[in-house]
């Protein structure tokens, strides 16, 4: 049977609960490590691990530059293949700069612009002579560029020293002309109201034979052109002007002989001088390389040739040199005539004799 329940009014008392101790086993503190003083030890680890692995990368991507840098035959190259690999924006831009490099040596070929008749594109220089091998027309419409021109007096930096003129002032001895306009009209540019005579950088020449003369520069090379026996060639640096007589049998006008000899030049594209004193009247190439003067039976051609060079440095002592030319007399004709002798003997001596006896 089930007790009956205590009356709450009991007296009697409900023992109390008995405490009970538990035992704690726990590690020695000396085997404790505080997260802080863990994650202290771990750190030193992962940088050498982080170290290691960039020693890795970079000594591999070295080894790949060494190998991009290795010629076939296993030299080092010296060029700049590496960018490529490294910037491929950088080796487009090299390769453009190249490119144009090489498409500007074209300027070497410039002398194509001078393919004419009388212009030689393909002259040589031994001992400052020039060969020229050919004619006495220039067809070329092309232009040839001046040099630099640091004052813009139409004296270029290079003709400057040929003249003792300023590189920096245009008007060098102070009278209100160009120093440029001044050569061009036969004045000294450095001495006001001089003559071009006392400029100590200019000379005459005068060519008995063929019977002209003209200023040219003092420093300049002068030999016979070795393909035109009635030729004259003033050189300096690989650039030349070339004098020449040629025939003129029909005595034509310059722009006559010129038209005649050269059928496809546009008349109209001709352009007319004269010399110095007004005693001949020429006209010019298309290119302005080249004017021709007629006086009788001859012709006598100016012609600047820059040879491979992509600029004129002497088109103002090119103009300087056919304004001062001068007809001194007609040329003398270097052709001897040839004398044939014929001598005919023809002697027939006959003899008949007829004796009959009977």
């Amino acid at each position: 049977m089930t007790p009956a329940p205590q009356s709450s009014s009991s007296n009697t008392r409900t023992p109390a609960p008995q405490t009970r101790t538990a035992r704690i086993y726990t590690m020695p503190e000396k085997f404790y490590v505080e997260e802080g003083k863990r994650n202290a030890q771990r750190s030193p680890l992962r940088m050498i691990l982080v170290f290691v692995l960039v020693l890795i990368v970079l000594g591999g991507g070295g080894f790949l530059v060494y190998q991009q840098m290795q010629k076939p035959d296993g030299t080092e190259q010296t060029n700049n293949s590496l960018i490529g690999v490294i910037n491929t924006n950088t080796a487009v831009n090299n390769t453009n700069t190249s490119t144009n490099a090489t498409l500007n040596s074209n300027t070497i070929l410039n002398t194509n612009r001078l393919t004419n008749g009388f212009v030689n594109v393909n002259s040589v220089q031994t001992n400052s002579v020039f060969t020229n091998t050919n004619s006495a027309v220039n067809t070329n419409t092309s232009t040839v560029l001046d040099s630099e021109d640091s004052d813009s007096d139409s004296l270029t930096n290079v003709e400057e020293a040929l003249y003792g003129t300023s590189l920096s002032v245009a008007d060098t001895d102070g009278d209100s002309f160009a120093d440029g306009q001044e050569v061009l009209n036969g004045y000294d540019p450095n001495a006001a109201t001089a003559r071009l005579s006392s400029n100590s950088g200019v000379q005459v020449h005068s060519n008995s034979t063929d019977g002209y003369s003209l200023w040219y520069p003092r420093s300049w090379a002068v030999a016979n052109d070795p393909q035109n026996t009635r030729g004259k060639l003033f050189s300096t640096s690989g650039e030349f002007i070339s004098v020449s007589v040629q025939d003129n049998p029909a005595q034509l006008s310059a722009r006559d002989w010129y038209l005649t000899k050269a059928p496809g030049v546009n008349p109209s594209s001709i352009s007319s001088v004269t010399n110095w004193d007004r005693t001949l009247t020429g006209v010019k190439s298309v290119d302005g390389m080249t004017v021709y003067f007629t006086r009788g039976t001859f012709a006598y051609v100016v012609s600047y040739n820059t040879n491979i060079l992509s600029q004129a440095n002497f088109r103002t002592t090119f103009a300087m040199m056919y304004q001062s030319l001068t007809i001194l007399s007609t040329p003398t004709n270097t052709n001897k005539a040839t004398t044939n002798s014929n001598t005919n003997a023809n002697s027939n001596t006959n003899s008949q004799s007829n004796s009959n006896q009977l």
